[in-house]
């Protein structure tokens, strides 16, 4: 059904070959328009489909991203990265953040990148569920994500997530990483600016 073409990857994401160079190769993903129309259900099922390690869902996920980063190609949203070790509050920080955000009439992304069950393999602190007033918000989108092990603090799919995001007309994405570490530069070269929280007893 979707375009055989070899795969290529920029950045963490798979992509047509024929697509990128704007040349048709015949096919559309049918969750492109729903996402650039800004349906929530087609971002979160956009999402599942580039964090899946499936072929077939990695092929579908190639023409998707093909499409979605020539629809970017004008683009001028904010990306912030956002870390720190277990306890400093991010959640409790980027839940203020988000809601100034969001009454000042723009539309939040956040992933959310979390530790990975051992058994599931899925999120296994679900900030989400921390960030209650923000998920309740129209203009608020939250996306919890599993890391599976990759490092740099976030996930594998994250890069790919976050033009999913822009392509819905979220023109803020914060990207919360796993915990705080020296591994955290992947986040910092996703985004426009990084921040660091803290506890105030770890500088004394």
């Amino acid at each position: 059904m979707f375009c055989k073409t070899k795969m290529i990857s920029s950045y963490g994401i798979n992509l047509c070959r024929l697509c990128l160079k704007n040349k048709s190769c015949g096919q559309e993903h049918p969750l492109f328009n729903p996402l650039i129309s800004g349906k929530r259900a087609a971002l979160a099922r956009a999402i599942t489909l580039s964090e899946s390690t499936l072929d077939k869902h990695k092929e579908e996920a190639a023409i998707l991203m093909s499409s979605v980063l020539k629809h970017n190609s004008q683009n001028t949203s904010l990306r912030i990265g956002i870390s720190g070790p277990p306890g400093a509050g991010k959640s409790t920080f980027i839940e203020a953040l988000g809601l100034h955000v969001a009454e000042r009439n723009n539309k939040l992304a956040v992933l959310a990148v979390d530790p990975s069950s051992t058994m599931s393999g899925g999120s296994l602190l679900a900030d989400k569920t921390r960030m209650q007033q923000l998920s309740a918000n129209r203009s608020a989108f939250i996306r919890p994500s599993p890391n599976r092990g990759h490092l740099g603090g976030v996930a594998k799919a994250t890069n790919a997530a976050i033009q999913l995001c822009e392509a819905g007309g979220y023109n803020v994405v914060i990207v919360e990483t796993v915990g705080a570490g020296q591994s955290e530069i992947a986040v910092a070269n996703m985004t426009d600016l990084f921040c660091f929280t803290y506890t105030a007893w770890i500088w004394g």
